[in-house]
């Protein structure tokens, strides 16, 4: 089991060049952390790519990291946290609350650019 789990900025970051994004995921090369990433991490990179090229970069950017499916509890868990929520609200953050609830399950710290809405469902949270 992974440490800490990387949200889908962390490689987006990471492929664009961003200084932040590249010294952790170079930690992680130098094997001092154990990284995992939600299945919906790949889902939002999918969806955002746009070429062939960056396909096969990404493709090399997420295989030394554990890919984590998304289970039932876990789906269970996020509305829960969005069950209260306005509905704009909620669909404006249900990726981020199945990302936490995969980390939450497996007690890991998420790295992220967006602090801010990790941490209205998941405490354990850092920026990088």
């Amino acid at each position: 089991m992974a440490d800490t789990l990387f949200d889908t900025t962390v490689f987006i970051d990471y492929y664009r060049e961003d200084p932040s994004a590249q010294a952790l995921i170079n930690e992680v090369l130098e094997h001092s952390l154990k990284v995992s990433y939600s299945a919906l991490t790949r889902f939002e990179i999918w969806i955002g790519i746009s070429s062939y090229e960056e396909e096969i970069d990404y493709l090399g950017i997420l295989g030394p990291f554990e890919e984590v499916p998304l289970t039932a509890s876990m789906a269970r868990m996020a509305a829960g946290w969005l069950r209260n929520l306005p509905p704009r609200q909620s669909e404006a953050l249900f990726r981020d609350a199945l990302i936490a609830t995969t980390a939450a399950e497996r007690s890991e710290t998420i790295y992220t650019r967006n602090v801010r809405d990790f941490t209205r469902f998941y405490a354990n949270v850092q920026s990088y």
